[in-house]
C-alpha cells in the first residue's frame, strides 16, 4: 500500500538520519527524531492501492485495472461479457494530487485526483459500482453464489470478501479493507445518521468516504455523481440516462392506463408467500410505479419489510397477479413453488387465471432486495407483465440490453429463456 510504503519510507529514512547522527555526536540524536509520532498522519487520505484495483504510483495487480497513464506492458484476456480478465503490468509515476468535492450529503471531501478504485460499505453500492465499472470495485461485501457468478465477471467473481456495514450487526474487516487500499470508500445515504457514520468511518480507515443517494429517485443523478468523481463522465451519463428514461417512460405508461384497467397485485414473499409489502413501501413500489393495485392491507413493516399476512387475507383480496418473490439468501426464498403446489392457492383469481409470476433474480433480484440499480429492468418487465396491450417492450431484447450494458455480459438466448422461465406471460 502506498500509504505503508510512505511510513515505512519515513522510518527508514528517520533510522538512517539517527545512524548518522550518532556517527557525527557520538550517540546524542536519539531526541532529535523521537518527536516524529505524526509521520503516518500526514499521507493524503485516499491514495491507496485496492485488492485487485489499481494504485497512484501506477502498477496494475493481475486484475488489469490501468493506471492513470501507465504504458501497456503485458495483454489481457476477454471474457465472454467481453470484459478484461486478464494479466498486465502498467507503470507510471506516483500521482498523489487530491481535488476536493462536495458528496450527495452535502459534506466537503478532498478525494484523489485518479480514482481507480472504490469500496462500497454495503451491497447496494457494491451492486452500483459493479454496473459502473466492475474493474473498480475493491471487495465484495458478501460471498457470491453460483447463481451469482453465472452473470457477472470473472473479475468481479474473484474478488475478496471484506463485509459491509448493512443490515442486521454486520460490519466490515476494518484491516482487510485498509490492506485493499481502496482510493474511496462509498456508502449510501443522506440523512444525519449517514453523515455521522461516515464521518466516523473516514476517521477509522483514514480513506476518503463519499456518500451518495442511492434513493430510487435519485439513481441517475448518483450514477452523474461518480462519472465525475472518477473521471468517466461519459459512463455516469449514459447509466443515468438509461434509468431516468425508463423510470419516466413507466409514469407515462401508467398515467395512460384508466382507473377501470387497472388489475390488482399481491407480493408474496418468503417460503410461504404469506409475508408481503403493501403499497408505500419501498420494497414494492415497482406495484406502485407501473400501475399496479396492491391489494395488501396491511401496516408497513419498516427495514426489510415482509409483513406477516395470513392465508384468509390473501384469499379475501382475491388478486389478479401475484409476484412471488425469491430473496437472494435474505430469507427463505422461493414462494412460487408454495403457490403453485398448495390447494389453498388455488382458490385466488391469479393462480385460477395462470397469473403467478417468479421475479428473476440472477445476478440480482429484479424487483426488491437489494433495492439498488438491479430493479430498474425490473420497470419493464413488471409493467410489460401487467399491462402489454399499454407497453410496446421485447422482454427478451431489453433484458439483453440492460445485462449488456449494466452488467458487463452479453446473454445468449438460451440464457434468457432461462432467466425468463417462470416470469412471462403465456404465448
Amino acid at each position: 500500500m502506498r500509504k505503508n510504503f510512505r511510513v515505512l519510507g519515513t522510518v527508514f529514512a528517520l533510522a538512517l538520519a539517527v545512524t548518522a547522527g550518532c556517527a557525527a555526536t557520538g550517540g546524542n540524536a536519539q531526541s532529535s527524531v523521537t518527536s516524529e509520532p505524526q509521520a503516518e498522519t500526514a499521507v493524503e487520505p485516499g491514495n491507496e492501492t485496492a485488492a485487485g484495483g489499481q494504485s497512484g504510483s501506477g502498477t496494475q495487480t493481475e486484475s488489469g485495472n490501468q493506471a492513470e497513464s501507465g504504458t501497456q506492458m503485458g495483454s489481457g484476456t476477454q471474457t465472454e461479457s467481453g470484459n478484461q480478465a486478464g494479466s498486465g503490468t502498467y507503470t507510471e509515476s506516483a500521482s498523489l494530487t487530491e481535488k476536493p468535492v462536495k458528496d450527495m450529503a452535502g459534506r466537503d471531501i478532498q478525494v484523489p485526483d485518479v480514482v481507480k478504485s472504490v469500496y462500497s460499505t454495503s451491497p447496494v453500492g457494491t451492486n452500483f459500482m459493479y454496473t459502473f465499472d466492475d474493474r473498480m470495485v475493491a471487495g465484495l461485501n458478501v460471498d457470491l453464489s453460483d447463481e451469482e457468478k453465472r452473470f457477472t465477471t470473472e473479475y468481479y467473481q474473484n474478488l475478496t470478501n471484506l463485509g459491509g456495514w448493512y443490515g442486521k450487526g454486520n460490519e466490515g474487516n476494518i484491516e482487510e479493507i485498509i490492506k485493499a487500499d481502496p482510493d474511496l470508500v462509498l456508502a449510501s445515504g443522506v440523512d444525519r445518521s449517514s453523515i455521522d457514520t461516515a464521518d466516523q468511518l473516514q476517521e477509522k480507515l483514514g480513506i476518503p468516504v463519499v456518500l451518495i443517494d442511492t434513493d430510487f429517485d435519485s439513481m441517475a443523478e448518483s450514477y452523474r455523481f461518480v462519472g465525475r468523481i472518477t473521471g468517466n463522465v461519459e459512463r455516469g451519463e449514459k447509466l443515468a440516462a438509461y434509468t431516468e428514461e425508463t423510470i419516466q417512460r413507466a409514469r407515462e405508461i401508467t398515467a395512460s392506463i384508466p382507473e377501470d384497467k387497472r388489475v390488482t397485485v399481491y407480493y408474496a414473499e418468503e417460503a410461504l408467500g404469506l409475508n408481503t409489502d403493501p403499497s408505500g413501501s419501498p420494497h414494492s413500489r415497482l406495484i406502485d410505479l407501473c400501475g399496479g393495485i396492491n391489494v395488501a392491507d396491511c401496516e408497513i413493516s419498516p427495514g426489510y419489510g415482509r409483513t406477516e399476512v395470513s392465508m384468509e387475507q390473501v384469499i379475501a383480496w382475491d388478486p389478479q397477479f401475484i409476484i412471488a418473490c425469491v430473496d437472494n439468501g435474505f430469507a427463505d426464498s422461493g414462494s412460487y413453488s408454495a403457490i403453485m403446489n398448495n390447494s389453498q392457492w388455488a382458490v385466488i383469481r391469479a393462480v385460477k387465471d395462470g397469473h403467478v409470476y417468479e421475479t428473476p433474480t440472477v445476478p440480482q433480484n429484479w424487483f426488491d432486495r437489494p433495492p439498488s440499480v438491479n430493479t430498474i429492468i425490473g420497470i419493464k418487465w413488471v409493467q410489460n407483465l401487467l399491462y402489454p396491450e399499454y407497453t410496446d417492450y421485447d422482454i427478451k431484447e431489453e433484458t439483453k440490453a440492460f445485462y449488456s450494458l449494466f452488467y458487463h455480459y452479453d446473454l445468449s438466448d438460451g440464457e434468457v429463456d432461462s432467466l425468463l422461465a417462470r416470469s412471462l406471460r403465456a404465448q
